[in-house]
């Protein structure tokens, strides 16, 4: 008696240079579509170097760079923490402001939202500190306070702050101490106006600051290059502001 034949095995899947016959004809298998989330993150990181952000992002860092170096070059003292705090400060501000140029579905604002509070709120922490420490640091050496252009500015400048802090928590996080998110929403404008404001005054505050004895003479740093750095932050800043939303 013959054996029955066996099943045949099923052919070997072809292979063309590695691939499989279920590849694509022109390569591999795309990649799974990112997450809302993924695309919400990987559009507020771009906010930070797209368009005219590079140019924000070299002046800021530049002002940064020369601000630690200068200090860091002298004898560490409770003075040297004022100048080291609000430089990181004035960054973490400018990149919480980039990062909301721009957004447009909910989510993007919803989320930028939260990041930009989450640095801004880092940021108050060091620029406050940055004030206590040259507080202290008057009264240890019982010098005049807020006598000088920059000490008015800079006091100014932090009122400012606080004030705009205050009104960003509230329209964001409790809207009905406003009477309710419309209301809060119809604030959003004069905060974004305000918060562009205070830039001027961050700015003008540090150009003043050159004109101090110790930053002029000891550090050496120079009005042009704060005045230039300056500039540069708002030719990264002022070309991506939606007017549309101020009026």
């Amino acid at each position: 008696m013959s054996s029955m034949p066996s099943d045949p095995l099923p052919p070997p899947q072809t292979q063309i240079n590695g691939h499989g016959e279920e590849e694509p004809l022109l390569g591999h298998r795309p990649p799974p579509p990112i997450s809302d989330d993924e695309a919400v993150c990987h559009t507020l990181f771009r906010n930070l170097y797209t368009s005219t952000a590079l140019l924000a992002q070299i002046g800021g860092l530049a002002f940064v760079i020369v601000v630690w170096v200068a200090n860091l070059k002298q004898p560490l003292m409770l003075f040297t923490a004022h100048p080291l705090l609000n430089a990181i400060g004035v960054l973490l501000l400018l990149e919480s402001t980039l990062l909301l140029q721009p957004t447009h579905t909910p989510k993007q604002k919803h989320t930028g939202a939260i990041v930009h509070s989450i640095l801004n709120g880092t940021a108050f922490i060091l620029m406050y500190s940055a004030f206590v420490v040259i507080f202290v640091n008057k009264l240890n050496h019982h010098g005049a306070h807020f006598e000088s252009a920059h000490a008015i500015i800079g006091l100014t400048t932090y009122i400012l702050m606080f004030l705009q802090a205050t009104v960003g928590i509230v329209q964001f996080y409790l809207p009905n101490v406003v009477g309710g998110e419309a209301n809060a929403k119809a604030i959003y404008k004069y905060h974004r106006i305000s918060g562009y404001l205070i830039l001027l005054f961050i700015l003008a505050t540090a150009i003043s600051v050159t004109y101090t004895p110790y930053i002029a003479y000891v550090l050496k740093i120079r009005t042009w290059f704060v005045a230039l750095c300056s500039v540069v932050i708002l030719a990264g800043v002022l070309p991506r502001v939606s007017l549309k939303k101020l009026w």
